[in-house]
């Protein structure tokens, strides 16, 4: 989210407080605690108020520091978040924290992390514990902040401009936002010439300098902003990572609002980042799969060349076949046919059969392209059921569908006419 108008003024409405000095400092075996005032304080009567920055920062497992920032402690635990360690257990820290007149430091193996407590310049450095001249990033002065934003320069948001807020169809009660939103921000430097990678997959250049991403999974197609695959997770060129630990919308300004700045925000009260060292990327990815998770080995022939019927092409076994032929007559092997959504007749997604007119005996023709390419055959399908299926009646009668609060069954126009989407925590559903 940007938060400001250009370089000197904030958005009409805008209160963001920003961390200022340091008023308190606990260290401890496990990290750093900070109470962070948005306000300088010449006397007592200066902190009768707020608001005021709880910072804390720990290390979940070598080489990763972790930095959380909060305004209100006392909001109810999020319902979903991500499970951190899920596959390999961390590697043993051993942090170590120091404190003296003029900073703390928390060090976790080859990462260190140095606050400045000097009043008035609140900041922290993230470094290598072997090369503390060497600066990885990061947060200066006014570069984290509780911000009060008006509700109008979110509307656009993704998670505010989807089907519910947008189509009376999906939803007729729309999206009523109040009058403010609260985010959290926390802004990292970027160093001349630095380039960050990731944040998700993306459709624009893969360096993401200048980009203004939003972490949030949306059906935009290709060629687009949107991205089908949100990863709240980026790669620096200077030997670091940053994994941003908040499983909502996550709005990164990639030196889109301040050149020299990577800005994270998201509405709530509190967020939390690892920085995560390398210094290699090879380094830097192991650990990151580590906190969050490794994907299991897919079968060797998925790496191989997959080849679509694309979306729109009026397609039948002769053109299929035609496609398959064409590549090996340029000596490109294909690994997998993907027929994608018209193998199935128009107006009646999902109904798993083969449109007759098209493919009238599709399980002799898959047989048949098997044999002659050695294709592996992959089918289009996805998780609703237009009520020009056969099978809408079925789910209707079985309750297999997704309703309202008030029990009509979820249903909209999009894609198919009167589609229903299937209750996958339904038992019934699911068999």
């Amino acid at each position: 989210m940007k938060f400001t108008d250009g370089l000197w003024l904030l958005k009409d409405g805008a209160k963001p407080a920003f961390g200022f000095t340091v008023t308190d400092v606990q260290t401890h075996d496990k990290g750093i605690d900070l109470q962070v005032s948005t306000r300088p304080i010449r006397h007592r009567g200066d902190t009768l108020g707020g608001p005021l920055l709880f910072v804390n920062l720990s290390s979940p497992s070598e080489g990763i520091i972790g930095l959380k920032v909060k305004h209100f402690g006392g909001v109810a635990p999020q319902k979903h978040d991500f499970e951190l360690f899920p596959d390999v257990p961390p590697t043993p820290p051993n942090v170590q924290t120091s404190k003296n007149p003029t900073a703390a430091t928390i060090v976790s193996g080859p990462l260190s992390a140095v606050v400045s407590t000097v009043p008035g310049q609140y900041g922290i450095d993230f470094v290598p514990t072997s090369d503390p001249k060497h600066l990885l990033t990061y947060a200066g002065p006014k570069s984290q902040a509780v911000v009060n934003l008006p509700s109008k320069w979110a509307t656009m948001s993704a998670s505010n401009s989807g089907v519910l807020a947008t189509d009376v169809s999906a939803n007729p009660a729309g999206i009523s936002l109040p009058e403010f939103l609260r985010y959290i921000l926390i802004e990292l430097n970027l160093a001349g010439g630095e380039q960050i990678y990731g944040a998700g997959e993306g459709f624009g250049g893969v360096v993401k300098n200048g980009q203004a991403i939003s972490v949030w999974n949306r059906d935009g197609g290709t060629s687009s902003e949107q991205q089908y695959k949100s990863v709240p997770f980026y790669l620096s060129s200077r030997g670091y990572g940053v994994f941003v630990n908040h499983p909502g919308e996550v709005e990164l300004e990639i030196g889109s609002e301040k050149m020299s700045r990577v800005g994270i925000s998201v509405v709530g009260e509190e967020l939390e980042i690892f920085v995560i060292y390398g210094p290699t990327p090879k380094e830097v990815l192991r650990r990151y799969t580590q906190l969050t998770g490794r994907p299991g080995l897919p079968p060797l022939w998925t790496f191989g060349l997959w080849l679509s019927t694309s979306f729109l092409t009026d397609y039948d076994e002769k053109t299929v076949s035609g496609f398959l032929q064409g590549m090996r007559d340029r000596k490109c092997d294909v690994r997998v046919m993907h027929f994608d959504c018209f193998w199935m007749k128009q107006y009646e997604w999902c109904n798993f059969t083969f449109d007759p007119d098209m493919f009238p005996n599709p399980a002799e023709y898959l047989r048949s392209i098997k044999e002659k390419f050695g294709v592996k055959v992959c089918v289009w399908i996805n998780s609703y059921i237009s009520q020009g299926s056969s099978l809408f009646k079925e789910g209707l009668e079985g309750g297999y569908f997704i309703k309202r609060t008030n029990g009509d069954v979820w249903q909209w126009d999009q894609w198919q006419p009167g589609l229903a989407i299937v209750d996958f925590t339904n038992p019934a559903a699911c068999k």
